[in-house]
């Protein structure tokens, strides 16, 4: 047979060796890359939450007046469910109630991947001050991954000055701990 004459191509030795590495390289890559995909959710959420959060407090302090961050009910007062939108708006009275649609500075979207619990006392809300201050509603907020992984899970922390931090895993078990030093809880 003349050499000039021959085909590039695989053969089909070539061809399954090759198909062999691919599949080995992405049984390992799939499971990283849905890690990394509810990661990528659990880090725009928290930051999402993180602007709102100062948002509210820049805005109390600019007008000059009240503003409440929390979940609005049918009746536009704020109520518990933290798993749906969340309205920043300007409440002059602390009445914890939406006057007229006038007074919306902002709506935050539900969280992909997850959802926020609060934890403020016996309120349902966050209220700054005209200084800035979280007057009477500090507390803390847990974002929990739909799949439950609490190493995914965050805690953030929005003090009596209405600075807002993030809670860290401090005993290097994944999960970060709340301010008892136990590990938070999504249950």
């Amino acid at each position: 047979m003349n050499s000039n004459n021959r085909i590039g191509g695989f053969t089909l030795l070539e061809l399954l060796i090759t198909l062999v590495i691919v599949s080995a390289i992405a049984t390992f890559a799939i499971p990283s890359m849905g890690r990394l995909v509810k990661n990528a959710q659990r880090h725009t959420a928290v930051s999402d939450m993180i602007a709102l959060v100062n948002l509210a407090r820049n805005s109390a302090i600019m007008a000059q007046t009240t503003v409440t961050v929390c979940p609005l009910d049918e009746n536009d007062e704020c109520a518990n469910d933290w798993s749906g939108e969340i309205t920043v708006f300007r409440d002059p009275g602390a009445s914890k109630t939406l006057g007229n649609a006038g007074q919306i500075i902002r709506i935050a979207p539900p969280s992909h991947g997850g959802q926020w619990i609060a934890n403020t006392s016996s309120r349902p809300y966050f209220r700054f001050m005209p200084t800035g201050i979280a007057n009477y509603a500090i507390g803390n907020m847990i974002w929990c991954p739909s799949n439950g992984d609490m190493t995914i899970a965050r805690q953030l922390v929005i003090n009596r000055g209405g600075r807002v931090r993030q809670s860290i895993d401090q005993d290097g078990d994944g999960i970060v701990e709340n301010s008892n030093g136990n590990p938070i809880d999504c249950s």
